[in-house]
């Protein structure tokens, strides 16, 4: 469910550039090096950050890293909700995009770290990542139908909003699941020390 909340934010970012030009009034060729900006240089770029950040900060783990840029996303959908009913600055707008194209990037580098953190048997691994695989690419069949279809019949800033609520259940999805893996991967942890002490 973790790349399943991520995957639904990674689609939700396509719509980015639209939302720039419809509800800022940012011009197609802007909108449109952002959208090169998000789609080829964020995603070259954010998925090592991800595992930079991992390995050299105090946090160690790709799964408590995935919590935290959830958290960081969810504030960035936050503030385009407030903002969305009256835009203002097209820089504040700009800025949150890239926070939220950031997390998804970074978030989706480490994604496939979590089955190893939690101490997948090497013998099931390949169904893992199948069924991994599965679940959590199924926002490709319905995210993008869904958000056609608000567009197509209901006002341009009620579909956004619509379009952000639906990324913040998905990150709060992440928060959720992240918080129960690690839960699992902190008891597994501590398995071993326990019996080792008696």
């Amino acid at each position: 469910m973790v790349i399943f909340g991520v995957f639904t934010i990674y689609a939700i970012l396509s719509y980015s550039t639209n939302y720039l030009t419809e509800m800022y009034g940012m011009s197609l060729v802007a909108a449109s090096y952002m959208g090169i900006v998000i789609n080829k240089i964020f995603r070259a770029l954010c998925g090592p950050l991800g595992g930079i950040i991992t390995t050299y900060s105090k946090v160690k783990s790709p799964t408590r890293v995935i919590q935290i840029l959830s958290v960081l996303g969810l504030l960035a959908l936050t503030a385009l909700l407030v903002t969305n009913s009256n835009p203002q600055s097209v820089a504040m707008g700009i800025g949150l995009i890239l926070l939220l194209g950031f997390t998804c990037y970074a978030s989706r580098g480490l994604y496939w770290a979590c089955p190893g953190e939690a101490r997948t048997p090497s013998y099931i691994m390949g169904t893992t990542v199948g069924i991994c695989s599965v679940i959590g690419f199924l926002p490709d069949v319905f995210v993008y139908p869904i958000i056609g279809h608000w567009q197509d019949t209901l006002p341009a800033a009620e579909a956004y909003r619509n379009m952000w609520l639906m990324g913040m259940a998905a990150l709060g999805m992440v928060i959720v699941f992240t918080f129960l893996l690690f839960q699992k991967i902190r008891t597994a942890d501590s398995a071993p020390a326990m019996a080792s002490s008696k």
